[in-house]
């Protein structure tokens, strides 16, 4: 086996649909489970190619989605509503638990002698966050113009028109500023462990003056989240995987241009004149070259299934500083 002493360390962030069944109304609990497993074996493959340290973040949108329709159709039931920030925190245990479980069932089959550990992770956000005063994110279900307006009244929400479809909640997207788990991280990966975190782009959190921390209603964008993790750890490259195999030039033309290995510099300019997606590809763009400009060796956005393509410099946009 590589000397693993060569390998580079990885922050891997998987996107939403690492664990989404596309059928949810239908799908089985298990089938999660499933999906899960095509997802760790790429990790488990990497491992047996002498990569020791590895951290795991996830996104969340789906089972978020999920938590907030269940609450809806029950509301009549259990008026309660659960805040924005124990909705990530049961998603982080939900998603944490299926990563960590089949992680070390994979492990386990393959004779590897590697444990995996899954972290709540509270993310400190600033309170003047610009954010705050313009939320844009949106989530959760659809409502019609009546309820919206009582929804606005009722819970003092932010709803907006969306193309049609009916009104949806728009909630604050704030840069975050600093991982509270780090040194947990810290810890688990000197045992030995892979680590599980940041879920979601992890839960949102106030400091206050005394030091106390107060979960706010807001979403992290994953994968800024997962590029500061990944800093504050001193990782060497970020996988940032996604449902398609590239970051692309030209993107909703007939001929879209795939950007396979490239620089700082290049994705700056690309994103200046707008090559990339609000909501999709830019925020991915973004961490990436945070992380490259703030230390790290290498950022690489790629496919779901192609963690190890991409590893090997056959797959996917690898950025660089030079």
């Amino acid at each position: 086996m590589t000397d693993n002493n060569h390998k580079p360390s990885l922050l891997i962030s998987f996107g939403g649909n690492a664990l989404n069944v596309p059928d949810q109304v239908h799908a089985q609990q298990k089938e999660e489970f499933v999906i899960a497993e095509k997802s760790m074996n790429g990790v488990v493959d990497l491992i047996e190619r002498g990569y020791n340290k590895i951290i795991l973040t996830h996104g969340n949108g789906p089972q978020v989605g999920q938590i907030f329709l269940q609450q809806e159709l029950t509301k009549h039931a259990f008026p309660r509503q659960i805040t924005l920030d124990v909705c990530v925190a049961d998603s982080q245990g939900r998603i944490g638990y299926i990563l960590q479980n089949v992680f070390d069932n994979v492990c386990q089959k393959r004779g590897l002698c590697r444990k995996s550990f899954a972290v709540i992770t509270q993310v400190v956000v600033d309170r003047n966050d610009p954010d705050f005063d313009h939320p844009s994110k949106p989530i959760g279900v659809f409502y019609s113009q009546e309820d919206a307006q009582k929804l606005r009244a009722e819970r003092g929400w932010v709803l907006v028109e969306d193309a049609g479809r009916g009104f949806r909640r728009v909630v604050p997207s704030p840069i975050p500023l600093e991982i509270v788990e780090k040194k947990i991280f810290h810890e688990i990966l000197d045992a030995g462990f892979i680590a599980i975190g940041g879920g979601g782009g992890g839960i949102p959190v106030f400091q206050e003056e005394d030091g106390a921390l107060s979960g706010v209603e807001a979403v992290i964008d994953k994968d800024r989240t997962s590029a500061l993790l990944a800093n504050e750890l001193e990782v060497d490259q970020l996988v940032i995987l996604t449902e398609v195999d590239f970051a692309y030039l030209n993107y909703k033309s007939s001929q879209p241009q795939p950007i396979k290995k490239t620089t700082v510099c290049a994705m700056e300019s690309y994103l200046e004149r707008g090559e990339f997606m609000e909501g999709s590809m830019k925020p991915k763009v973004q961490a990436a070259i945070d992380f490259v400009k703030k230390g790290g060796k290498k950022a690489i956005i790629a496919s779901l299934y192609n963690l190890v393509p991409a590893m090997e410099g056959k797959a996917g946009t690898h950025i660089s500083i030079d």
